[in-house]
This record gives structure tokens, sequence and C-alpha cells, in this order.
């Protein structure tokens, strides 16, 4: 494929993978998938997902995807972490669009103009990118490591979003105590 084709095919499909992703249900919550965060039930989770692996998370629920072409156009992966039997996550792992970040930026453009920014920035054409949106009682992540193929979009419930920064806070502390006293 000549690299001009493969470069706009690549822009079109990262804006067709954002525009699926950005949905907003009544509430103001993201509805990725047409699952509204917070609010839909795992079983409508496994019927949007259809074939799915199931993994226990203690008392949450994993499914996953690879099987991606009627969920998002290039995704390589789609997830959902159930909880109580409410989504309370999904996330979506997509080709960057190759050089230049393409898709990932097209899907930024896409989360921007639909959600509240507040924090990092937009998409780079080269390095590590990151920017968190929020949407009523949702919290979207967009990360694009610069050293990989692949950009990531999770959405989460808030309560869920904040008891992850909680449980990763806390562990920061505790090893940074568990160095202080080695010295």
């Amino acid at each position: 494929m000549h690299k001009t084709t493969r470069t706009l095919t690549s822009m079109v499909v990262g804006a067709l993978l954002a525009a699926a992703a950005v949905q907003a249900a009544p509430s103001g919550k993201a509805s990725p998938l047409g699952l509204e965060i917070g609010v839909a039930t795992c079983a409508a989770a496994r019927q949007t997902l259809g074939q799915a692996t199931e993994k226990p998370l203690g008392s949450d629920t994993w499914l996953e995807t690879s099987a991606t072409e009627q969920l998002y156009p290039d995704a390589t992966k789609v997830a959902v972490r159930c909880s109580g039997g409410r989504v309370i996550a999904v996330q979506i792992e997509a080709s960057k669009g190759g050089m230049g970040n393409q898709a990932a930026r097209q899907a930024y453009t896409t989360l921007a103009s639909k959600y509240k920014r507040v924090a990092g920035s937009p998409m780079p054409s080269v390095g590590d990118g990151y920017a968190r949106f929020v949407a009523g009682g949702t919290v979207i992540e967009q990360s694009a490591p610069h050293l990989s193929f692949e950009f990531t979009i999770t959405y989460f419930e808030k309560a869920f979003y904040d008891t992850l920064n909680a449980s990763t806070e806390a562990d920061r502390r505790r090893q940074e105590t568990k160095k202080s006293s080695a010295l």
C-alpha cells in the first residue's frame, strides 16, 4: 500500500475509532460501546463483546476480546471490568496509525471535542502522549507511549478511578518509607 494511502487510511480509521468511543449517555457519563459506565450490566457487556474471555479479579470480572472488528476499527483489544454486576471500566487498545500517531491524535481531538480535559495535552507526533478527561461520573484517560505501536483509551467510573489512585499512592508511600528506613 502506498505511504500516502496508508497514512490517510490510518487517519480515517482513527477518526472512526474515536467517534465510536465517544458516546455520552443522558446522565452525562461516557458510554463507550453503548455501555454506560457505572450503569450498564456485565450481562450487557458480555452481549456487546460477543466472544470474550472472562477472568475473575477478586470479586470483579474482567472480560476481554481481540475480535474487535465490529467494535472498533483498528482496535487490537477491548476489555471491560465489572463489579457488582455493573460495568466500571472499559479499555480499548488500538494502533497509533503509523508514523506521527495519526490515529491517536485524531482520537484525542474527538475526545477533547466531547469531554472536558483536566490533565495532559494533545497527542504529540513523537514522544509520550497522555490526556485525562471527565464526563459526569466518568474519567477517561488516553495514553500513547512513545515506544509503542498502540494507544489506549480507558473509561473509568470515577469512584473506581479514585480507589485505584489511592491504592497506587499508598503503594508509592510504602516504597518510599521502605527506602528511607533502609538508609
